[in-house]
C-alpha cells in the first residue's frame, strides 16, 4: 500500500477520483512495473482523461441498429419470427427505442420490467407476418432518425436509410406504430398517407386496409374512392377484395353530397362506367359470380343505365350460371328475366333490330341447347328476352316512321314488310316447336316400342334354352 503515497504527486482533481473509487472499482487496476496503469476505468475515467479531440468525436457519434452489433454499443436484442418460421435479428438500443424522441411506448415497458427482474434475458422476440417483418426495418429506422435527443421531428417522412414512406409500406407502418404504441409514428405516417392519398393510390390503400382490418383507413379510402369513382383506373378496382368491391358499387350513384350536384348525363356516365366494371370483375374473378351478386350490383337503383358492350358480357354471364341452381318462380329467377330483358334492350338500341338474325336464332333454339337439354332454360330465356326486344324495336321504328312526311313512306313501307316477315317468321317458329314436339312424342312411343319388342325377344331366348 505504500504505492498510496504517490497519489500525493497526482493533480487534486484525480486524487478526489481516487478517493472515491469502491474497491470492487480498484479491481479495474493492475499492477504493473511497481506501480498501478490503468486496464480498464470504465466510462467515468475516460470522461475524466479525454482530451478535447476525444470529447467532440463523443458528442458527434451517432447510434445505429444497422452498425455491427460487436461495435454498436447495443444492449437489447430484438428476434423478429415470422410464420415461414424464420428469424431476424435486431440489435438496439434502449435508450432510443425505450426513451428517445420517437419512442415506442410498448418496448419502453419492456425495458422498465426487465429492470425490475435482473436475471431476465436482453432480449424481446416477436412474432410478424411477412410484410410487417420486411417493414419492421424502417420502423427502427424512423425511431432512431432524430437529429437529437433532444429534438422531435415527427413531421420528417424520411428514414435514415434515405427510404421514404411510400403506398406500399405505409399501411404496415401504421399497424406497427399501432401494436409498438409509437405516437411519433402514427402522427408521421397518418400526415403521409392524408397527402399520398389519390385516384393513383386510394384502390391500394382501401386492399391493404382491408387486410389490417384498420377500419378508419378503410372508410376514408373508400369514401374517396366513391368520391372520385369516374377518375380510377378499372384495372385498379377490379383487384380490389370482393367485400370492398361490392361496397363501393353500391356506394357510387346513392345519394350523398358531394352526388347533389351531377348532371343526368354525368350519372349516366358513371352508370355505364359501373356497367364495365362490375362485367370486368366478374370475368376477372367467375368464382365471385352468384346470382343474388349479379342480380345485387346491376339493380336498376345501383347501376340505372348498362353500356351495349356491358349488355352483351352480362348477357354471356348469365348463360354462365346453373340454372338448376335457381327456383322457378322465385325472385331470382324473376331477376334474372328482368336483368336479360333490359341488356337485350339495351343490345337492340345499339346496333338495331335489323341485325337480329331471326332464321338463325330460330335454329339456334331449335336445334342447339334447348332442344334436347333439360337444363337449358337460361338459352330459352336469352331468346326469347332478345326475339322481344328487337321486335319491340321493331314496333317502335314503325310507328315513328308512320308519322313521317311523304319522304319517309317508302321506308315506312320496309319497315312494314320487315316487320310481317319478322311476324311470319315467330308463327312459323311457334308450328315449328309444336310439329318437332309432336315428332318427340312419336319418337319417346317408338322408343317405348322397341323396349318392350326387346324384352319379348330376350324372354323368348331365355326359353328356347
Amino acid at each position: 500500500m505504500a504505492h498510496f503515497g504517490r497519489l500525493s504527486r497526482l493533480p487534486p482533481l484525480c486524487v478526489v477520483f481516487f478517493a472515491t473509487l469502491s474497491s470492487q472499482s480498484m479491481s479495474s487496476f493492475v499492477r504493473s512495473s511497481g506501480g498501478f496503469t490503468f486496464a480498464t476505468c470504465g466510462a467515468l475515467a475516460e470522461s475524466l482523461f479525454a482530451t478535447d479531440s476525444d470529447i467532440s468525436k463523443t458528442d458527434d457519434q451517432v447510434l445505429s441498429w444497422r452498425d455491427d452489433p460487436h461495435l454498436n454499443q447495443s444492449d437489447w436484442t430484438i428476434i423478429v419470427a415470422t410464420s415461414d418460421f424464420t428469424t431476424r435479428t435486431y440489435h438496439v438500443h434502449k435508450s432510443i427505442l425505450g426513451d428517445g424522441p420517437r419512442r415506442s411506448k410498448h418496448f419502453r415497458n419492456i425495458f422498465h420490467e426487465q429492470k425490475q427482474h435482473h436475471n431476465q434475458s436482453h432480449t424481446t422476440k416477436i412474432e410478424l407476418d411477412e410484410q410487417d417483418a420486411d417493414a419492421f426495418p424502417f420502423f427502427l429506422d424512423f425511431v432512431y432518425n432524430v437529429k437529437s435527443q433532444h429534438s422531435s421531428d415527427d413531421d420528417s417522412f424520411t428514414l435514415a436509410k434515405n427510404d421514404d414512406f411510400t403506398t406500399n409500406n405505409a399501411v404496415s407502418l401504421r399497424h406497427l406504430g399501432r401494436i409498438f404504441d409509437c405516437e411519433s409514428l402514427m402522427r408521421a405516417i397518418n400526415k403521409f398517407i392524408q397527402r399520398d392519398l389519390s385516384v393513383n393510390t386510394a384502390p391500394t390503400y382501401l386492399t391493404l386496409a382491408h387486410q389490417y382490418k384498420d377500419e378508419r383507413l378503410v372508410e376514408s379510402a373508400k369514401r374517396f374512392c366513391i368520391e372520385n369513382f369516374a377518375q380510377l383506373e378499372t384495372r385498379a378496382l377490379i383487384r380490389l377484395p370482393l367485400p370492398m368491391f361490392r361496397s363501393i358499387v353500391l356506394s357510387v350513384l346513392q345519394p350523398s353530397k358531394s352526388s347533389v350536384n351531377r348532371q343526368a348525363e354525368e350519372k349516366e356516365s358513371i352508370s355505364h362506367q359501373l356497367s364495365e366494371l362490375v362485367c370486368q370483375y366478374f370475368e376477372k374473378h367467375p368464382k365471385s359470380l352468384t346470382v343474388k351478386l349479379l342480380l345485387e350490383l346491376t339493380d336498376e337503383k345501383v347501376m340505372p343505365k348498362i353500356a351495349s358492350e356491358s349488355a352483351i358480357g352480362f348477357t354471356a354471364l348469365a348463360r354462365d350460371l346453373d340454372p338448376r341452381n335457381i327456383p322457378p318462380n322465385s325472385d331470382e329467377w324473376r331477376g334474372l328475366i328482368a336483368l336479360c330483358d333490359r341488356c337485350a334492350k339495351v343490345v337492340v338500341d345499339e346496333y338495331g333490330w335489323k341485325e337480329f338474325n331471326v332464321a338463325s336464332a330460330l335454329e339456334e333454339y331449335l336445334y342447339g341447347p334447348c332442344s334436347h337439354e333439360s337444363d337449358s332454360k337460361m338459352d330459352s330465356l336469352l331468346f326469347a328476352t332478345s326475339f322481344a326486344a328487337a321486335l319491340a324495336k321493331a314496333q317502335r321504328d314503325y310507328k315513328s316512321n308512320s308519322k313521317g312526311s311523304s319522304d319517309t313512306k317508302k321506308e315506312t313501307s320496309d319497315l312494314q314488310r320487315e316487320n310481317s316477315e319478322l311476324r311470319a317468321a315467330n308463327r312459323a317458329m311457334r308450328k315449328e316447336v309444336e310439329r318437332y314436339k309432336h315428332l318427340l312424342g312419336d319418337t319417346k312411343e317408338e322408343l317405348s316400342i322397341l323396349k318392350r319388342q326387346s324384352r319379348d325377344v330376350g324372354r323368348k331366348n331365355r326359353g328356347s334354352r
